[in-house]
């Protein structure tokens, strides 16, 4: 007699592959809720837990609302050109393409704020 050991778990449901999924997710979806963005006399400093960027004033070139979408989403962001090229994104603030007219309006009251303190620091 062989010594075959069996272990089931019963029958893996679709609340489970999903609570998998979740417990997967949650990382990511945590690092884009808590992202945070903030400007001074040095710069901007942007970032979420699992990263975070300085940009000083002296590399900046232009910062800009734009428009991210992809496959029927998006989302507007502030872009950041640095003298070098590179564009770097925000991680706050930001909104949905899809959402209500008072969150448009502090999401371009905070873009403006900063843009208007890029130009504050241009003159």
């Amino acid at each position: 007699m062989t010594g075959l050991i069996r272990v089931s778990l019963g029958q893996v449901t679709f609340f489970d592959v999903l609570g998998i999924a979740l417990l997967a997710l949650s990382p990511f979806l945590l690092n884009v809720a808590f992202g945070k963005t903030v400007v001074d006399d040095a710069g901007i400093r942007t970032g979420r837990p699992l990263g975070r960027r300085f940009l000083p004033w002296a590399d900046v070139e232009s910062v800009a609302v734009a428009e991210r979408t992809s496959r029927g989403n998006g989302a507007h962001r502030v872009r950041v050109r640095t003298t070098r090229g590179r564009t770097v994104w925000l991680a706050a603030p930001y909104v949905e393409i899809r959402c209500t007219e008072q969150q448009y309006a502090r999401f371009f009251a905070q873009a403006d704020r900063i843009v208007q303190y890029w130009h504050g620091t241009r003159d």
